[in-house]
C-alpha cells in the first residue's frame, strides 16, 4: 500500500474498518494523472473499485476496505480520499429570523 496517497479520513476510515465485522464499502473521491481516459478506469476498477462520474482530474467511486491498499497501487491514481459532506447534517433545522 502506498499510504501517501491516502487522505487523513481515508486513512483512519481504514483503521476503523480493519476493527470492524463485515465493513461496509466506502465512497472515496480518486484524483487521477491527468483527464481519466477509458484504460484508467478500466485499472481503477481492477483494483476493486466501482467507478462512478468524473469531474476534470477527480473521479467518484466506491470501494470494498480490503481493495483501498490495491487503489493506491495504480500507477495513475495520485490521492484518493473519502468523500464526506462539507456540513454533515446536525439534526437541527436552522431557525427563522
Amino acid at each position: 500500500m502506498r499510504s501517501h496517497k491516502l487522505g487523513s479520513a481515508a486513512r483512519r476510515a481504514l483503521s476503523d474498518a480493519r476493527e470492524a465485522v463485515g465493513p461496509t464499502p466506502f465512497q472515496v473521491l480518486i484524483r487521477v494523472k491527468g483527464e481519466p481516459d477509458e484504460e484508467q478506469r478500466r485499472q481503477i476498477a481492477d483494483a476493486g473499485a466501482r467507478v462512478g462520474m468524473a469531474a476534470g482530474d477527480v473521479l467518484t467511486a466506491t470501494v470494498a476496505p480490503g481493495d483501498l491498499g490495491r487503489l493506491t497501487e495504480v500507477d495513475c491514481v495520485d490521492y484518493v480520499e473519502l468523500s464526506e459532506p462539507l456540513h454533515p447534517e446536525t439534526g437541527t433545522r436552522p431557525q427563522k429570523p
